[in-house]
Formats: C-alpha cells, structure tokens, sequence
C-alpha cells in the first residue's frame, strides 16, 4: 500500500514531465518548473518552484485553485463515487474506485481534505489512503502550495508522514500470494500485530490446505517473485521488481520499483519500495513480510519513510494541476 505513492494529491494527467519542464498557456505565458529548488518560504528545504507567471496576480490565482476544488475538477473521471463537501475544517473530497477482480474486488477509498489560507495565499492538502487512516486521522501526506507574490510564482512541496498501512491493497497483494500457493485462505486487514498489539497488520487466516508450509515459504516466495512476477534476482540475492498495481487498471497507475531483501534467520522479508525512482535511491517505505509457524500465517504491513518531497514525481503531479487552473481561470 505505502509503496504505490498513491498521493498525488492534485492528480490530473499521468503525462510525464522532465525535472525542469516548459509550460504554456495564453494566461500565464511561458514559464517552467524545477524540481528540488531551494525553498522561498522555508530557507534551507527543498521545495518545486515554478519561475514568474505572467498575466495573473497571486490572489487570482488562489483563488482559481479553490474554485478549481471546489467545483469538483480534481475528479479522474474512473471513480465509482465523487463528492465535495466543507467538512473536516476545509474541503473534503471523496474518491470510490471499484478495485479489479484481479486485485480482490470490492472498492477502494481516497479521502481529501483541502485547506485554504487566503491571507497567506496557501493550500494545505492532507491525502489519506483508504477509510481507516481517515478515521484515525492520520494522512499519509501533507502536501503544500504556496502562491508567491512580486514576482508570481508557485512553491509546492510534499511532507510524507511515518505512517503503518495494512489495508485492502495490502490484503489484495497477501491473497493473491496465498492462492498461488493452492490455498484459500483470506486476510484481514487492519488486525492487530501478532507482535505487537499496539499496531497493525494484514494478517492471513492459518494456511492450512497450501502445498509449501512455513519453513519452504521464503524460498516459494523468492520463485513467485522471479517467475510469476518477472522480478530480477541480483548475485547479491536481492530481488528488484517493477510494478504497477490495481491504478494502471483504473488509468492511475505509474510504474514503481521495490527491492526484496530475504532475512532466512527472521523468517521476515523486507521490501523497500522506491516509487517511481528507478535508480532505487529515495527510499519511499519498507513493507514487511512476517511468517508465522505454528500455525502457518503471513502478517503484511507498510511503514512509509517520513520526509520532505519535491523531487521530479511530486513535479508531475503540481505541474498539470496548476497548468488546469489557469486554463480554466483563462475560460472563465
């Protein structure tokens, strides 16, 4: 779940973007965008930092992006349910997906809630990753826009918070592992840690008809990696996979990379998800895989790297989105 980057929080097109990228519109003219700028607001961060926008003042521009919101235009188009409603201290924008067969069915929520500071010219995005992290209240991201002004100009950044996941896409990946092991067994998701009841995790049944037991299970797992999945296994032992998940099926997806470290002495297997850097160097989260004996069970759970992002996929998403705004501030 962590690793899909599933934030992106004013998603309008998966178009991909060089990390400084041209864009031009009647209002606004000709500017770019770089990624990892020096910050304006917040002196020694990084932020993405759009140069001067011509024909726009930075409280007209605000106030497009709100109307933007507002009117709902942040809709992708394959949601299942789409709603707008002041709540939650700001907007509240919900997003239902009907999740493929293939991903174990059902639907998936995203919850959205927009604040807007008028006198600071500032939006604040809190993105969470399905109901149970919305009840809790604990967003996976916090994402920032700041409206510059003399000269105008756009300075966006993403703050990913330290966040446990053990949902559905997690429950979706746990399944479809234990069917390949000719079992039916399910999982649940969001139970508590069978080692830590403090926390959660995505905790299988007892695998009582598969063909592999507890002890074979990390060597299964490495062949279900490298043949069913078409992982790459490295002379280090590591294993590198590419993936997309259930959002390709829904045009949401982006390719992501991961790393599988097997740990045979800890029966344990990390992976530490990457995103969509390729070169796997900005680590986004590390999901966890636990085998149980006695009785046989798997426990799944996502724990995302807190930090700062304004790299170049954070720059795929704020681009668009403000290239939209002005043009519907240009048709109005």
């Amino acid at each position: 779940q962590g690793h899909l980057e599933l934030n992106r929080p004013f998603y309008q097109s998966p178009a991909l973007f060089s990390s400084r990228a041209r864009a031009a519109h009647n209002m606004g003219g000709n500017f770019s965008f770089t990624a990892n700028a020096d910050s304006v607001s917040t002196p020694g961060a990084k932020c993405i930092l759009s140069d001067k926008i011509d024909g726009v003042t930075a409280e007209k521009l605000f106030a497009g992006l709100e109307k933007y919101i507002r009117d709902g235009k942040t809709k992708v188009g394959q949601e299942a349910e789409f709603s707008v409603a002041d709540e939650e201290g700001g907007v509240h924008v919900t997003q239902v997906f009907i999740v493929p067969e293939l991903f174990g069915g059902g639907t998936y929520i995203m919850h959205n809630v927009y604040r807007f500071d008028p006198l600071k010219h500032r939006v604040e995005h809190d993105f969470f990753s399905g109901q149970t992290q919305f009840d809790r209240k604990t967003p996976m991201f916090t994402s920032v826009v700041n409206i510059l002004s003399e000269p105008v100009r756009v300075e966006a950044w993403t703050e990913a918070h330290e966040v446990r996941s053990s949902g559905k896409l997690m429950k979706a990946g746990a399944e479809k592992v234990v069917a390949q092991m000719g079992s039916k067994a399910t999982a649940a998701i969001d139970q508590p840690s069978m080692s830590d009841k403090t926390k959660f995790s995505c905790i299988t049944e007892p695998i009582e008809d598969a063909s592999i037991s507890a002890d074979a299970f990390l060597d299964f797992f490495k062949s279900y990696l490298t043949e069913t999945m078409q992982a790459t296994e490295l002379p280090d032992g590591t294993i590198i996979e590419e993936r997309s998940g259930f959002l390709g099926e829904v045009g949401m997806g982006v390719k992501t990379f991961a790393k599988h470290v097997v740990k045979q002495d800890e029966n344990h297997i990390y992976c530490y998800e990457y995103g969509e850097d390729e070169s796997l160097t900005e680590l986004a989260g590390v999901t966890h895989l636990q085998v149980h004996s006695s009785p046989f069970r798997l426990e799944w759970w996502n724990v995302q790297t807190p930090g700062r992002r304004a790299g170049e996929a954070q720059q795929k998403v704020i681009q668009p989105f403000i290239e939209q705004v002005l043009k519907s501030l240009q048709e109005a």
